[in-house]
């Protein structure tokens, strides 16, 4: 019997001192990690957008400046979570190309939060890729149906949200030991139809340029 109780006795042990171990490096990892592993990044960029069945037709893309500010915590050297605040302009032009023709264009503008994981590489960690989704709230929507009439306001028609499936590709140079310059390509492919009446959905691309602020 006693011997019994000595065995629940070692088992209980033997789990504790496990736990303390894990927590004990927990604490450890979470000491040893940078403590600037928070990152600011303001950025501006040239934007191109279409929708996917118009461009196969011959679409020009719909261009337009994009404007936020991103927000990346970092779980370790390799690994963050990025968010953020995005000013985005979308649609899609006139398509005419030989029997397909198309005379309707759109112009819808989106605030637009994005979540990525962005995985780190290169010798100084100043590579990055990203991957995930984002939601856009549309505030403010106009379309031209070559009636003579010109752009419309079509805020009644157009879908308030908008999801999608992020991914792209940066390069942060040093300039201060908390202050780093940002390069990077954004896309974005539309996963819900931009309007109501089904007009299509939206693919973006953007090219920033940013500064990073280490906190």
């Amino acid at each position: 019997m006693s011997k019994h109780i000595n065995k629940i006795k070692l088992s209980k042990l033997k789990y504790i001192i496990c736990i303390g171990v894990l927590l004990s490096g927990l604490i450890c990892s979470s000491q040893t990690r940078d403590k600037a592993n928070i990152e600011i990044s303001p950025i501006i960029g040239y934007s191109s957008s279409y929708q996917l069945h118009s461009f196969v037709f011959g679409s020009s893309s719909v261009s337009g400046l994009q404007l936020g500010v991103y927000g990346n915590y970092f779980l370790n050297n390799r690994w963050s979570l990025r968010t953020g605040l995005l000013y985005q302009k979308m649609g899609t032009n006139k398509v005419d190309f030989f029997i397909f023709t198309d005379e309707y264009s759109e112009r819808i503008n989106y605030i637009t939060v994005p979540l990525t994981i962005n995985y780190h590489f290169g010798k100084k960690r100043n590579w990055y890729v990203n991957y995930g989704a984002s939601v856009g709230f549309a505030t403010s929507a106009e379309a031209d149906y070559n009636d003579g009439n010109g752009f419309v306001n079509i805020d009644n028609l157009a879908n308030s949200t908008q999801f999608g499936i992020n991914a792209g590709i940066g390069y942060k140079f040093k300039i201060l030991p908390k202050l780093s310059l940002l390069v990077e390509n954004s896309n974005m492919l539309g996963l819900t139809d931009s309007t109501e009446q089904g007009s299509g959905k939206n693919f973006y691309m953007s090219f920033n340029i940013g500064a990073v602020f280490k906190l």
